[in-house]
């Protein structure tokens, strides 16, 4: 009898754990590509390499809640990106460097997180990029399509945000603490970003600003849209970045104001630097397992060396994607890249040793989990 009930009991101890378990999720992707470009070096010889994918950056997350009742649920999430030809740590080598953080969730007064998080421009911004296909976390992954996110940040350490959702109006608040002492602004970011979503449409703006060691500010404002028309997706996004003179960020992993966060900095210029970016394109559902995604991004900059002069960089990309089941995909991909003007000498946004231009292919499989 005394067996009996001991097993019970251990039984009971196991049901326990396990239900408590039951809301915790590993998720992740692997995506990874064989890639060659042309211009990589300055005799303007081509690179292949076998690296991560086009589309998302690799990654394994653990996410999960606890209902704590009258609608109130505790919630984190950890997400760990890394190399998948070489099985490295991502994102400056930080453990758990896509997202870390942990929050308290209520049906009625909304969201606030802490932790790592990505920043509210990248979130709203990538909403509205055509290889992020309506996702708030994904807009490209390769340098030559992603060069954008350089402009107004990733992820950002030590940040509180909140978010509430209601209907079709979703509106975010966001602030990064820089944690310098005696200079509660220096390396902080604040943000905000409003979207509306109803039927087919979806419209979203964003404002950001961050502050270096030096009191430089970095000023981000954008709009984005896209529209679902039958089988095609249309997007449409503009964002402005202005970046005071000497404009910098910490070098990554030393804790300093602005660090981990792949922000460009603007050490090329005494002058104020402008960006002034758009991006359009679709997605195409040709049938249940083939999409063909088509986009392209221009930035006209300003002041982008001491002489005061402007530049440009454009990309076009195309990507044809056939799913082969339920999580897993293969797809190919060529992009064209061109820098004009005080671009060319600058880099600041991208850099082409061989030249100023740059073709990009690659073919790819991803697989999700």
């Amino acid at each position: 009898m005394k067996k009996s009930l001991l097993t019970f009991a251990v039984l009971g101890v196991f049901s326990s754990i396990a239900l408590a378990q039951s809301n915790v999720t590993v998720y992740g992707v692997i995506d990874a590509a064989v890639r060659s470009t042309t211009n990589a070096n300055a005799a303007g010889g081509r690179k292949t390499e076998l690296g991560n994918g086009v589309f998302e950056d690799s990654r394994v997350g653990f996410t999960g809640s606890e209902d704590m009742g009258d609608g109130t649920s505790a919630v984190f999430n950890l997400e760990a990106g890394f190399g998948s030809s070489t099985g490295t740590l991502g994102n400056q080598g930080q453990l758990f460097g896509n997202q870390a953080w942990v929050g308290l969730k209520n049906s009625s007064l909304g969201e606030i997180d802490a932790g790592r998080q990505y920043g509210l421009a990248y979130q709203t911004l990538g909403s509205y990029a055509p290889l992020g296909r309506g996702l708030a976390t994904e807009q490209g992954n390769a340098t030559e399509v992603a060069w954008q996110t350089g402009l107004y940040g990733a992820r950002f350490d030590n940040s509180l945000e909140y978010t509430y959702h209601r209907g079709s109006i979703k509106a975010q608040a966001q602030y990064s603490i820089g944690g310098v002492a005696g200079a509660t602004s220096i390396g902080a970011t604040s943000a905000f970003s409003l979207m509306y979503a109803l039927g087919p449409l979806s419209v979203g703006g964003v404002y950001q600003q961050s502050k270096d060691a030096n009191a430089n500010l970095l000023k981000v404002w954008g709009l984005g849209a896209y529209y679902v028309a039958g089988p095609a997706t249309l997007f449409l996004s503009y964002f402005d970045a202005k970046r005071d003179a000497r404009f910098s960020t910490a070098a990554d992993l030393s804790g300093g104001p602005l660090a981990n966060t792949t922000l460009v900095a603007n050490t090329n210029t005494v002058l104020r630097r402008y960006d002034q970016v758009w991006s359009t394109g679709f997605v195409f559902q040709a049938t249940p397992v083939v999409a063909y995604t088509v986009g392209y991004m221009h930035d006209g900059v300003k002041n982008d060396s001491d002489l005061g002069n402007s530049g440009r960089v454009s990309t076009v990309y195309a990507v044809a994607d056939r799913n082969l089941s339920k999580r897993t995909d293969i797809y190919v991909e060529i992009d064209h890249t061109t820098l004009g003007g005080g671009e060319v000498a600058s880099k600041d946004v991208l850099s082409i040793p061989g030249g100023s231009e740059r073709t990009g292919l690659a073919a790819g499989l991803r697989v999700k989990f």
